[in-house]
């Protein structure tokens, strides 16, 4: 397997067959083990006390379809499934703040509010409705290209859990930023008392 050709491939190319991309985001991933799961991308100066004012409708975080593209749901995805998620907007501030730390551009930026008992199960993310629908030109995009991360947004609390392949990030503080590999599963769970507010984003890097 290898992961340096699918890198020179067109993200939108490898998205059109969800099972296939799943498949090979497994394999890349079992033979990259050994590796570091996640790079700790260091801390973020953003306006936190703002973003805790949001509190944004509950909703299922895994869907078994989008548009005409379908997704198989394993048992973690389908119960206690719900997250508070809100999109900031194109004009937000945070899409210059976070582009320009990481160098990237055509950016999409959710809040993740994730309550006591709730899970995100193990996944990869396509970002297909950000990259086929949305204002954005990602036509020649290549998978290298993409470039994806979290932000925690409060101090870590116990019971809350970020996982990436085969490592956890707990002990987070506000403003924690990390990233990994596009073919990396990842997922989170919230078993403690207190809501985690978690910043998600995507883009595209800048310098190619």
């Amino acid at each position: 397997m290898n992961t340096q050709n699918h890198e020179q491939t067109r993200w939108l190319d490898l998205i059109e067959d969800i099972d296939s991309l799943t498949k090979l985001s497994t394999d890349i991933w079992k033979q990259n083990q050994s590796q570091p799961q996640y790079n700790s991308t260091g801390y973020i100066d953003l306006d936190f006390k703002d973003i805790l004012k949001l509190n944004p409708q509950e909703v299922p975080f895994h869907t078994q379809a989008i548009g005409e593209i379908g997704q198989t749901l394993h048992t973690g995805m389908v119960k206690n499934n719900q997250i508070k998620r809100h999109e900031f907007e194109k004009e937000h501030k945070l899409h210059k703040q976070i582009g320009d730390r990481f160098g990237i551009s055509k950016t999409q930026i959710y809040l993740n509010v994730q309550t006591p008992g709730n899970v995100c199960g193990i996944h990869i993310d396509k970002y297909r409705t950000h990259m086929t629908r949305g204002e954005h030109d990602f036509s020649n995009t290549l998978t290298k290209d993409i470039f994806s991360g979290v932000v925690f947004c409060q101090d870590w609390q116990i019971g809350q859990v970020f996982i990436a392949g085969t490592d956890t990030i707990t002990k987070w503080k506000q403003g924690d930023s990390y990233t990994f590999p596009w073919y990396m599963p990842h997922g989170s769970a919230n078993a403690g008392a207190h809501d985690r507010y978690l910043l998600q984003f995507v883009g595209e890097l800048t310098k190619k």
